[in-house]
């Protein structure tokens, strides 16, 4: 219904099975690609992030879009062509209450799902190596973590996310709460995390888990942070091109399956 950068307004839609209510907007089967009945739960729509979005299904006229909007605003509206009005679904033991839970709690899981830190105009995160000050004790990191020290200096100066293990593992040598160590690790360009968000790259941040082993959250950060990585070796003043910098990283780790 709308589209923000890194959200989107919506509504969900179900095919199956088939229910409805009086606040919904049933789309024939004629006029969907689905060939069945397709129910728009109007009363149902809410911001959900653009990165749990996949791919395009089927695209409807405005008129849809429209009623649903005037609908979440309380305003009657005619049903556009090809659709109806839906009905039922008042009393708390109608069947398509629990099917309306459930579709709630579904739109929730939607809402809550891992994003990338973004930066905050105005604000500063200082780095692990400024946390420790004269603390740090470089070998120790390297041991405990099993890192070589090239590795270990991008942990410190934020240029790589850490893992919960090593949030854990730093926690435990340096004696600091992980709580405060979780807060050095560097937001990432806005730009960046809007780039990295988009649905076009959703299929690449499922190969990179399937391959790793490792949740889609996770594939999606260590490649942002990786692509961050790449252009703060740049030096060239030009503003920056985030889905090229991501293609360009992820390319260069296809032909070095070691790198980050």
């Amino acid at each position: 219904m709308a589209v923000e950068d890194r959200d989107v307004v919506a509504a969900p839609v179900t095919v199956d099975p088939p229910a409805e209510d009086s606040h919904c907007l049933v789309v024939d089967g004629s006029s969907n690609a689905f060939g069945v009945n397709a129910t728009v739960w109007a009363a149902m729509a809410a911001y959900v992030p653009i990165r749990v979005l996949d791919r395009v299904i089927d695209t409807w006229g405005v008129g849809v879009a429209h009623w649903t909007s005037m609908t979440v605003q309380r305003w009657s509206e005619p049903a556009p062509a090809g659709t109806r009005h839906g009905h039922g679904g008042e009393s708390a033991l109608d069947p398509v209450a629990s099917f309306r839970a459930e579709l709630a709690d579904d739109m929730e899981s939607l809402q809550q799902a891992p994003g990338l830190p973004a930066e905050v105009p105005g604000m500063t995160t200082p780095d692990l190596a400024s946390l420790l000050g004269d603390q740090l004790d470089l070998a120790l990191l390297c041991t405990s973590l099993g890192m070589r020290q090239p590795e270990v200096m991008k942990l410190l100066r934020g240029k790589v996310p850490l893992t919960l293990e090593q949030i854990n593992t730093v926690a435990r040598v340096t004696g600091l709460a992980a709580e405060k160590i979780v807060q050095t690790v560097r937001p990432l360009p806005f730009g960046l995390v809007v780039a990295a968000e988009h649905p076009r790259w959703r299929h690449v941040w499922h190969e990179r888990a399937r391959r790793r082993h490792i949740s889609e959250a996770e594939a999606r950060l260590s490649g942002s942070y990786g692509a961050f990585a790449l252009a703060a070796r740049e030096t060239s003043g030009k503003e920056r091109n985030w889905h090229e910098r991501l293609r360009r990283f992820l390319s260069d780790e296809e032909l070095d399956p070691g790198g980050a």
